[in-house]
């Protein structure tokens, strides 16, 4: 493990805590990235050993010393702050775990998020989601980046489940503080790129299936960004047919968006319908520095 603190920190730092493979992207996105300036970083090589995610981060938690108070920054490799984050945490409330992107329901893709996201060599690169300037409460967290103050941890002992290698991980953790203590998780406004689109493959449906059994008894169905849903198996056959339904009244929707529509879309425009008149507009926001418009178009 890797430790790498800053001098002169306050007792309000934030610890960004990283399983690392690819050392030359840990460096460039998270330990020498000047929007974490003052932070202190912890790097557990996984080329040296190959352990779970969950393992690595449970011995980081096993190890702190809680005397001392920080935000605890559980982020990927590929993962990079174009803001500081520090900032955006001063005002925080400890008591709520973050993320930067997660499920606001049960419906899929109805997520909270406003980010760059990328792959791993920066190629297709496009925006996800829709701007929002203050914290929203969603029903899970994706595991990309997960943020949660020390008092809490030490407070409810919080730990993670080491049953699940990589997928799923974060979203158990915000589940079992909420159906336990009531804790909730939010999503931070915070300017991100995620060099990733994810993937789900054999290993994510394994987990996923662990989770229906582990949360079957569960208060509340919860949602997730990879439109899987996690919770007690009646809620889930229910929230099925409820999709369906909506999705069979695609026809209705398809009359209303004829008239009105508004979509930020991947290539950086808003894009507006009115009575059927397409209208595009430049929309990257605060991301302008970031991101080139591309020229490919696509349809409202």
């Amino acid at each position: 493990m890797e430790n790498s603190p800053s001098s002169g920190i306050s007792g309000e730092t934030c610890v960004f805590v990283t399983v690392v493979r690819d050392h030359a992207m840990y460096a460039r996105l998270l330990r020498d990235n000047p929007n974490n300036a003052g932070g202190e970083f912890v790097a557990f090589d996984n080329l040296k050993e190959n352990l779970p995610i969950t393992a690595r981060y449970n011995s980081f938690l096993d190890g702190w010393d809680y005397a001392r108070q920080a935000w605890f920054v559980f982020v990927h490799e590929d993962y990079e702050f174009l803001e500081p984050l520090a900032a955006i945490l001063r005002d925080a409330d400890r008591e709520c775990i973050y993320g930067t992107c997660g499920a606001r329901s049960t419906w899929p893709g109805d997520d909270v998020a406003w980010a760059l996201n990328s792959n791993r060599d920066g190629s297709a690169l496009g925006l996800y989601g829709r701007p929002f300037k203050e914290p929203v409460e969603v029903l899970t967290a994706d595991c990309n980046c997960m943020i949660v103050h020390s008092s809490l941890v030490r407070k409810f002992r919080l730990r993670f489940d080491e049953q699940l290698s990589f997928d799923l991980y974060a979203e158990d953790f915000e589940i079992v503080a909420f159906e336990r203590h009531g804790i909730r998780t939010k999503v931070l406004p915070v300017l991100n790129h995620h060099y990733s689109f994810g993937h789900v493959g054999r290993r994510f449906f394994v987990q996923r299936a662990y989770l229906m059994k582990k949360h079957a008894g569960a208060s509340r169905l919860y949602g997730t960004t990879t439109k899987q849903l996690i919770g007690p198996l009646s809620l889930v056959m229910a929230a099925r047919r409820s999709h369906s339904c909506r999705r069979r009244m695609g026809w209705l929707r398809k009359i209303v968006r004829f008239f009105w529509h508004v979509k930020h879309s991947s290539d950086g425009h808003l894009r507006v319908r009115i009575v059927g008149i397409p209208l595009r507009f430049s929309a990257p926001g605060r991301y302008a520095a970031h991101f080139t418009v591309g020229k490919r178009r696509s349809a409202v």
